[in-house]
C-alpha cells in the first residue's frame, strides 16, 4: 500500500467516524437549552483515572508511579505495555508489533520483575521477566510501578517492580455489568493468502456484592483474535574491525573507495501471524467484620500466537559464487548493489506459540486489636509453553546456489536506501510455481528444520507478616515483621529435527503439490513475490524424514526465603511519612543441564549453590507546604541473575592448531607447543552457563520534588543515582585442572605427557562488571481548566520525560577494562498526550519517543541475543463518545489508532570506520480498533 492510500485512508475514517458520532450525539440539539449547565465536567473517566492514579502516587511512602483503568476493563490503550510506557522513566519494546517488554530507568526488562496482585508470577520466556501480553488490559484495574525498594515487596529488581492490581470486588458498590466488542484492522492488508488482516476482541465483566456488603465477587473474560502483518528485512551489514579501526570482512565488504555492501546472506520476507488469546481473572472477597478480610483472586489464560514467514535468503556471499557486478553510490553504504550469478533459498517458516498461565492466590488480614494486626497470603502460578519454527525449502532446482544455469540462478539488485527500507528485483520470478520445487538448494543434505522450544514454569509463594501500632514513640507509628518463601521450578528444552528429502524426491527435487498451493505473498514495498504453499502435511505425510537431533535443555529450581522487618514512620501532623527497612534474603539454586565432553558423549549434571544477602531501605515523604511533596529514598536492591546464565549446560571442544587431530577420531593426539598461547590459543575450550552467579546489586539514591496543584494535576521531578555491581557480563576464563580435561578427552596419558593441555579456557557470565547509572525524570498532569478558563472545557495533557547516562565496564582476565551496553538502556524518553473529555465525548492523541537501545531478540537457536536498535516515535490516537441519557445510556462509540505514523522497528550496526547502516527493519503498518460497549 503506498503512503499516499494509507494517508487517504486514514482522512476517510477519521471523517466518516467523526460525522457518525456527531449524528449519533445528543448534545449538539442542547446548545440552546436553557435548563442544561453548560461545560460541566464530572470526574469519571480519564480525569478519575488520573485522579485515582495521583492519590496513589501522592500516598505512597515509596517513589512509584501509577496507572489507573477509567472504569472497569477500560485501561487507556490496549496493551498494558503501551500504558505503562507513558510513565516517567518507563519505555516499551513491541515485539511483532505488539508492547511486549518494560524497561525502567534505562534497565532493559531483565533488571525489573513483575507482579500479579503484590505476587511474583511466572514467566513465558528463558527469564524472570514477563511477556506483558499475556495479561489482557481488560483484565487489569491498575498498574503501580515501584522505582525505589521497600522491604515488605515480595520481589523487586535493581530497575524496580511492576504491580499489576485486578479488581476488588467490595471496592465498588452495587453491582455492574461491562461488555464491549472490537473489530480490529491491520493496513499492511493480507501479505500471505492464509492468514487475514483483520480480527476481534470481545470483553465482559460483572462484579456484584451482597446487600451486607460483607461478600464481593467479581468476574472477567475476555477473548480475541487478532492479526499481525508485518514485512521483514534482515540485510545483515556488520563488520569485523582490527584494533586499529582497519576493515577485516564481516557480512559486509568493500570497495576500493570505502564504501561497504553486503555480502552475507539476507533474508527478506512477510509475516502473518494471529494472536488468538482467551483469559479469565476474578475474585471472591469476604469482610463478615470490620476486623477480617479474606481475598482469593485467580486468573488463566490460554493463547496461542501462530502465524507464517515466507520470504528467501539470497546468499551473496563469496562462498555462494555471487559476484557485485555493478553498483552506485560513494556514502558509506552503496545506494544500490546487483550480483550475478545469485541464486535463492526460498522460505517457509511456520511458526506459532502455544501459552496457558495459571495463577490463584489467598490473602486473610485479621485486626486482632485495634494495635495489632496479621497477614498472611499464599499463591501458586504455572506456566507451560510450546514453541515451534518449522523451517521448509524450496528453490529451482537441487543444488542451484553452485548453478551457473541463469533459469536456476541468475541476478538480484538490491536498492538500499538508508532507512533500511530496501528492494530486490530479480530475473527469476520465484512467484511463477513452474520455477520452484522442493528441494535443498545449498546441497547440504537437508531440505528443512524444526526448532521446538519448551518451557515449564512453576511458582509458589507463602508470606505471613505482622504489623503493630505504636504512638508512644516520636516519629514512629508501627512496626512490621514477615518473611516470604518463594520456591520456582524452570525448565527449558529445545526438541530439533532435521528434515531429509523423502522418497517421493527424485534427483533431490519435489515439484510442488498443487493442492498446497495458495497463491502468492504480497510483499508491498519489498518488491519480490514468491509462491505460497502450505508445508503443514510434509511432516506426516512422508515428504519429509524426521530425523531427531538433541538440542539443549536446563532446569532451575531456586529456594528463596526472605525475613524482612519495617519501621513505620510518621508525625503528628502526617506531614512526614516512610519507612526504615532491611530484608534479609537467604537463597539456594540448583542447576541441572548437560556437559558435553569430547568422548562418551553428553552427561547430565546437577550443581547447588547457596548465598545470602542484607538489603537495607529507606523512604521518606515530607509535605514541606499543602500539596508540595519531597521525598527521598536511599537503599540497597538486587536482581538475581537470568535462568537461562545459571543453567549448568557447557560444551567443549579443542582448538587442531594447538591440538591436532591425525586419526580423525574427533579427538585430539597431538600437541603444537610453538602454537600454546593462552589465553587465546589453548587445546580445550569450552563455554556455557555459570550455576554459581550471584545476582546483580545496585546502590540506590533518590529524590523526588511534588506539586499537586489539583485532584488531577501534578508536576513531578525526580533525580535517581544507581552504583551497579556485581554486574554479569560474558568473560573467559584460564583454568588448569588435569583430571578435568582427561576425563573430558578420556585420555590420561595425553595430558600426562604434554601438561599444558590441562590449561584450558571457559567463557559463559560471570560477576565482573561494575557501573552506574544516574537520571532525571519529569512528568506533568495538565488538566486546563485547573489554570486557565477556557471557553470549552475538558481539555488537558500529560507527559513525560526521562534522561539517563549510564555506564558499565567489566576487567578481562588480561586486565583489559571493556565498556558495555546494558540491554534496554535508552539514554532519553518522552511521552506526550493531549487528550478531551466532556458530555460524553472523548479523544486522545499519545506519542511516545525511545532513544536508541540494545533490543532483546531470539536467534536461530531460540536463545536471547542483543541488537542495537534505532530510536523510533510512536503516535496512536483515539475518538469515542458514550451516551449519556435516554434508552443508550451506558453506550459508547471508540475508534483508536495505533502506530498512526507508521514506524518500524529497525536495528543497525556501526562500523569503527565511521558512519552505519540498517540490519534489521520491520514494517507493522497502523492497527485500527473500533470498539462498541455498554455497562449496566
Amino acid at each position: 500500500m503506498t503512503n499516499s492510500s494509507t494517508l487517504e485512508r486514514q482522512l476517510l475514517l477519521g471523517v466518516a467516524t467523526f460525522a457518525l458520532l456527531m449524528a449519533a450525539s445528543p448534545t449538539f440539539a442542547q446548545d440552546t437549552d436553557e435548563d442544561v449547565v453548560e461545560d460541566e465536567i464530572i470526574a469519571t473517566g480519564i480525569r478519575q483515572s488520573i485522579k485515582a492514579s495521583l492519590d496513589l502516587k501522592r500516598g505512597s511512602d515509596s517513589i512509584i508511579e501509577a496507572i489507573t483503568a477509567e472504569d472497569i476493563g477500560k485501561l487507556p490503550d490496549v496493551s498494558i505495555a503501551d500504558s505503562l510506557a507513558r510513565l516517567p522513566g518507563v519505555t516499551a519494546q513491541r515485539v511483532r508489533g505488539r508492547a511486549q517488554q518494560i524497561s525502567i530507568r534505562g534497565l532493559g526488562p531483565d533488571f525489573s520483575l513483575a507482579l500479579l496482585n503484590g505476587r511474583e508470577i511466572v514467566s513465558a520466556g528463558s527469564n524472570r521477566g514477563i511477556e506483558f501480553d499475556q495479561f489482557p488490559s481488560e483484565l487489569i484495574n491498575q498498574g503501580v510501578v515501584y522505582k525505589t525498594p521497600d522491604a515488605s515487596l515480595s520481589a523487586i529488581g535493581i530497575a524496580g517492580a511492576v504491580d499489576l492490581r485486578t479488581i476488588k470486588p467490595l471496592d465498588f458498590n452495587g453491582s455492574q455489568l461491562n461488555v464491549s466488542a472490537k473489530y480490529v484492522l491491520n493496513d499492511n492488508g493480507q501479505m500471505n493468502p492464509d492468514f487475514g488482516d483483520d480480527g476481534y476482541r470481545l470483553f465482559g465483566s460483572y462484579v456484584t456484592q451482597n446487600d451486607a456488603g460483607t461478600v464481593g465477587l467479581s468476574i472477567g473474560v475476555t477473548h480475541q483474535s487478532n492479526p499481525t502483518q508485518y514485512q521483514s528485512r534482515e540485510l545483515k551489514t556488520s563488520g569485523n574491525f582490527d584494533t586499529n579501526g582497519n576493515f577485516t570482512g564481516g557480512q559486509i565488504s568493500a570497495l576500493p573507495n570505502g564504501t561497504y555492501y553486503a555480502s552475507d546472506n539476507p533474508r527478506t520476507g512477510v509475516v502473518s501471524r494471529e494472536f488468538n488469546r482467551t483469559s479469565v481473572a476474578g475474585a471472591l472477597q469476604f469482610e463478615p467484620t470490620d476486623a477480617f478480610t479474606a481475598t482469593f483472586d485467580g486468573f488463566y489464560s490460554d493463547f496461542s500466537d501462530a502465524g507464517v514467514f515466507r520470504g528467501l535468503e539470497t546468499p551473496i556471499a563469496s562462498w555462494s559464487g555471487a559476484n557485485l557486478i555493478a553498483s552506485t553510490g560513494t556514502g558509506t553504504f552503496v545506494e544500490s548493489a546487483t550480483y550475478s550469478p545469485a541464486g535463492a533459498i526460498l522460505r517457509t517458516d511456520i511458526e506459532g506459540a502455544e501459552t496457558e498461565i495459571f495463577a490463584f492466590g489467598a490473602n486473610f488480614e485479621l485486626d486482632v486489636s485495634e494495635r495489632l494486626t496479621l497477614k498472611a497470603d499464599v499463591s501458586y502460578s504455572e506456566l507451560d509453553r510450546e514453541d515451534i519454527d518449522y523451517e521448509s525449502y524450496a528453490g529451482t532446482a537441487f543444488g542451484s546456489l553452485n548453478s551457473n544455469d541463469p533459469t536456476e540462478r541468475g541476478a538480484f539488485t538490491y536498492i538500499t536506501p538508508e532507512s533500511g527500507e530496501y528492494q530486490i528485483q530479480s530475473s527469476i520470478d520465484y512467484s511463477n510455481p513452474a520455477n520452484v520445487v522442493l528441494t535443498d538448494p545449498g546441497g547440504w543434505g537437508q531440505v528443512g528444520f524444526v526448532n521446538q522450544p519448551i518451557v515449564d514454569d512453576e511458582l509458589r509463594q507463602l508470606r505471613a507478616e505482622a504489623e503493630y501500632r505504636v504512638d508512644e514513640l516520636p516519629f514512629i507509628e508501627g512496626i512490621q515483621v514477615g518473611i516470604v518463601h518463594t520456591g520456582r521450578e524452570k525448565g527449558f528444552r529445545n526438541e530439533r529435527a532435521f528434515l531429509r528429502p523423502g522418497a517421493g524426491f527424485v534427483n533431490g527435487e519435489f515439484a510442488l503439490p498443487q493442492d498446497t498451493i495458495l497463491g502468492t505473498t504480497d510483499s508491498g514495498s519489498i518488491g519480490l513475490d514468491i509462491v505460497a504453499y502450505d508445508s503443514s502435511s510434509f511432516l506426516t505425510n512422508g515428504t519429509y524424514i524426521v530425523e531427531s537431533a538433541q538440542g539443549p535443555f536446563y532446569s532451575i529450581d531456586e529456594s528463596i526465603n526472605t525475613l524482612f522487618a519495617k519501621v513505620l514512620l510518621g508525625n503528628e501532623n502526617g506531614r512526614l511519612n516512610g519507612n526504615l527497612g532491611i530484608q534479609y534474603v537467604d537463597v539456594t539454586q540448583g542447576s541441572t543441564g548437560l556437559l558435553g565432553r569430547l568422548v562418551g558423549g553428553s552427561i547430565t549434571q546437577e550443581v547447588e549453590e547457596s548465598y545470602d544477602h542484607v538489603l537495607p531501605s529507606l523512604n521518606l515523604s515530607y509535605e514541606i507546604v499543602d500539596d508540595v511533596l519531597i521525598r527521598g529514598g536511599l537503599g540497597k536492591s538486587v536482581t538475581r541473575p537470568r535462568l537461562d546464565d545459571l543453567a549448568a549446560n557447557v560444551n567443549f571442544g579443542f582448538n587442531p592448531i594447538v591440538c591436532p587431530d591425525s586419526n580423525l577420531d574427533q579427538l585430539p593426539d597431538q600437541f603444537v607447543a610453538a602454537a600454546f598461547n593462552p589465553p587465546g590459543q589453548v587445546c580445550i575450550g569450552g563455554g556455557g552457563g555459570n550455576p554459581f552467579l550471584r545476582p546483580y546489586e545496585s546502590t540506590n539514591y533518590d529524590a523526588s520534588g511534588e506539586w499537586y496543584f489539583s485532584d488531577a494535576g501534578a508536576i513531578s521531578i525526580a533525580v535517581f543515582h544507581k552504583s551497579l555491581d556485581e554486574y554479569v557480563q560474558g568473560s573467559t576464563a584460564i583454568i588448569t585442572d588435569a583430571d578435568f580435561i582427561s576425563g573430558l578427552i578420556g585420555d590420561p596419558g595425553f595430558v600426562s605427557a604434554n601438561p599444558d593441555v590441562a590449561t584450558f579456557s571457559i567463557g559463559g557470565p560471570t560477576n565482573t562488571g561494575t557501573g552506574s547509572l544516574t537520571g532525571v525524570e519529569v512528568s506533568l498532569r495538565l488538566p486546563f481548566d485547573d489554570v486557565i478558563d477556557m471557553p470549552i472545557k475538558g481539555f488537558g495533557f500529560n507527559g513525560s520525560f526521562g534522561y539517563t547516562d549510564a555506564e558499565v565496564d567489566f576487567t578481562r582476565q588480561n586486565g583489559d577494562v571493556v565498556t558495555v551496553d546494558i540491554p534496554g538502556y535508552s539514554d532519553t524518553t518522552a511521552s506526550g498526550e493531549f487528550y478531551y473529555e466532556n458530555n460524553g465525548w472523548r479523544a486522545r492523541v499519545n506519542t511516545a519517543y525511545r532513544s536508541g537501545y540494545v533490543a532483546a531478540l531470539i536467534d536461530f537457536g531460540a536463545n536471547p541475543i542483543g541488537a542495537e536498535a534505532l530510536s523510533r516515535t510512536t503516535v496512536d490516537a483515539q475518538i469515542g463518545y458514550e451516551f449519556q441519557s435516554g434508552p443508550l445510556e451506558g453506550l459508547s462509540v471508540n475508534i483508536e489508532a495505533y502506530n498512526l505514523n507508521d514506524e518500524p522497528f529497525r536495528t543497525k550496526n556501526t562500523y569503527a570506520t565511521g558512519g552505519s547502516f540498517v540490519s534489521i527493519r520491520e514494517d507493522y503498518g497502523t492497527t485500527y480498533n473500533f470498539t462498541v460497549a455498554k455497562k449496566f
